[in-house]
């Protein structure tokens, strides 16, 4: 599992341990939900294995992160946190939800 290993760096997933970017997270009030589209670009880092919920938490607690791409069609389960979301650059993909925060 991924725990925090410092406040000090940007989100970085190393031999599963996660350090942030910034000692003040944001939090998103409001999230869109787009169901089976894939942004494959602006990815923050990989954390393997968390529910959904836990996923949209570690976006709060990342700085700079917009959103998340979460794979449920795979075994662990990956959560993609995202600094930026390209609307240009979009994909249908079964396997996968996005959140947004706006």
């Amino acid at each position: 599992m991924y725990t925090e290993f410092s406040t000090l760096g940007r989100l970085i997933s190393n031999n599963n341990t996660i350090t942030f970017g910034s000692q003040v997270p944001r939090s998103c009030a409001n999230w869109i939900f787009e169901n089976y589209i894939n942004y494959p670009t602006g990815d923050i880092a990989e954390l393997d294995g968390l529910t959904l919920t836990e996923c949209r938490q570690w976006c709060n607690l990342t700085v700079n992160c917009v959103g998340i791409s979460y794979v449920f069609g795979y075994s662990p389960v990956e959560c993609w946190i995202k600094e930026t979301i390209d609307f240009a650059d979009v994909y249908n993909d079964p396997d996968k939800l996005v959140y947004r925060c706006y």
